[in-house]
């Protein structure tokens, strides 16, 4: 009896002590939020202090040491897995509003993983979602800020990752903070980049009195956002950072830097001298600029991954972007014209991806499609293109337009003397009726001979016939219902064209 009275008093003691320790530790990892005092977190300090992972198989968060800085990151073992990562209890309590904002980045190839954001006001809450981002860019970090809602005492956020199949998940510079504060800006952005200027953008709370900027370890004090920086070299990259100022001398955190490349000078093509890039000079562009017009995708120069040489490479995963070449001066070139080869393979569910050759006269004027390249092509093919109404201040672009395939690849790209013959893309015209068809459709074109290849979407060969005074019939009541690709080819040019069998 003696034995159990005294294990009962020491197991009361040891759960006394326990209960003071758990709750120095819980307390240690409580964060009050104000408008002067926000939440910031960005891994540098102890893996995890205070943020908890709840797994499912084999997925994980760990941090990870960057180039410049320290980051959270999502891995996984097989599709499927999980892991959820959990902010520290905020008091969120004492605020009028709070925002919170973070950076990420994550990457894929055939697959892309996913990372959801949420919060809840308790222990006992659900999860509710802020966002859910599945993308491809692994060079690149994205920063999203939200306004938070229901807050509370008890507040958490977390990041739940989803392996399905991509890489790794990164997430940083996570802050809380009462929206009477001093956030820091994010959404950092370069724009209207020439050789000599640019135009610097950030995100504005309606807080602020001013910024400051470091612009390549310049210090620059503004009021204006955005703020044009001038007289800039051609051709070099620069880093720039913001931090706010507001009310009662309170600044800000810096924002995470963002970094850009100005463009190449006019460069002055003749006769004599063409313009040529097969990208073999570096791992970056020389001369082009990216520009994406819609979703994440990309040009990204390929170091011979998949082919011995470097190429051009469009990611693939349902985006828009334009490869811009830098301004080009033809005003001496007798016979402009732009000649490369290009590679758009297919998967065998689908067809290739999709690529447009485009010109400008300046950066003001719009885009012109020389070409559409919009089949299978296995192997490398080979262009030629005149290039119009060529100016002081010409650009070619061209145009990746992600259809889930394998991407489109370009290389040994010349801007110079054309020769006699040089095919015109614009110059051909095709229409086709009825699209869709049960059977036969015709196809009637602007120019009287011509071959006409029709490919299935895994770019298979199904007829090959010649037009007689510019109209052919095709018979496709023996193929399986689908899209196909006819290809139009003349002396004068060539141009592609769909057609649906029902």
């Amino acid at each position: 009896m003696t034995n159990t009275r005294h294990l009962i008093r020491t197991m009361a003691i040891m759960s006394v002590i326990m209960l003071f320790f758990v709750g120095q530790i819980w307390g240690q990892c409580e964060f009050t939020v104000t408008d002067g005092q926000p939440f910031i977190e960005d891994f540098e300090g102890d893996q995890f202090e205070c943020w908890t992972i709840e797994t499912v198989g084999g997925g994980n968060w760990t941090t990870m040491e960057g180039s410049t800085t320290t980051l959270a990151a999502f891995s996984f073992t097989s599709a499927g897995d999980e892991a959820r990562l959990i902010s520290p209890v905020l008091d969120i309590s004492g605020v009028d509003g709070a925002t919170f904002s973070f950076s990420y980045a994550m990457m894929g190839l055939y697959q892309t993983d996913e990372l959801v954001v949420s919060y809840r006001s308790s222990e006992t809450d659900s999860w509710h979602t802020l966002g859910s981002y599945s993308i491809s860019d692994y060079q690149n970090f994205y920063e999203e800020t939200f306004t938070l809602t229901n807050l509370s005492a008890t507040y958490q956020i977390s990041f739940l990752g989803r392996g399905l199949g991509g890489y790794m998940i990164f997430v940083d510079n996570i802050e809380i903070m009462g929206t009477g504060g001093c956030p820091r800006p994010v959404s950092l952005q370069a724009t209207e980049i020439t050789a000599f200027a640019a135009q610097l953008g950030w995100s504005v709370s309606g807080n602020e009195q001013g910024w400051v900027i470091d612009f390549d370890g310049h210090i620059i004090n503004t009021d204006t956002q955005p703020y044009r920086v001038d007289n800039l070299d051609p051709q070099t990259e620069y880093t720039f950072t913001v931090k706010a100022i507001c009310g009662g001398g309170a600044e800000s955190e810096w924002a995470t830097p963002v970094t850009f490349k100005t463009l190449c000078d006019v460069i002055v093509v003749t006769d004599d001298e063409p313009y040529y890039d097969d990208f073999e000079s570096s791992d970056d562009f020389v001369c082009w600029m990216n520009e994406i017009v819609s979703g994440t995708d990309k040009w990204v120069v390929d170091p011979g991954y998949l082919y011995p040489n470097n190429t051009a490479f469009f990611i693939w995963l349902g985006g828009e972007a334009r490869l811009i070449s830098a301004p080009l001066d033809l005003t001496a070139v007798s016979n402009p014209a732009l000649t490369f080869k290009h590679k758009q393979p297919g998967l065998s569910y689908g067809a290739g991806d999709q690529l447009k050759v485009g010109y400008r006269t300046n950066e003001n004027d719009i885009w012109h499609i020389l070409a559409d390249y919009d089949s299978t092509f296995t192997d490398w093919e080979e262009e030629s293109l005149s290039l119009p109404n060529p100016s002081a201040t010409y650009q070619i672009a061209f145009i990746g337009i992600g259809h889930n395939a394998e991407g489109v690849y370009v290389d040994d790209v010349m801007v110079g003397q054309g020769y006699d013959g040089i095919i015109d893309q614009q110059a051909v015209v095709a229409s086709v009726s009825p699209n869709p068809t049960t059977g036969i459709v015709k196809i009637e074109t602007n120019v009287a001979e011509a071959d006409i290849t029709v490919f299935d979407m895994l770019g298979k060969q199904i007829v090959c016939v010649k037009t007689y005074e510019g109209q052919a019939d095709i018979d496709l009541s023996r193929c399986d219902q689908g899209v196909y690709m006819a290809r139009i080819s003349s002396e004068t040019g060539i141009v592609t064209v769909k057609l649906v069998k029902e």
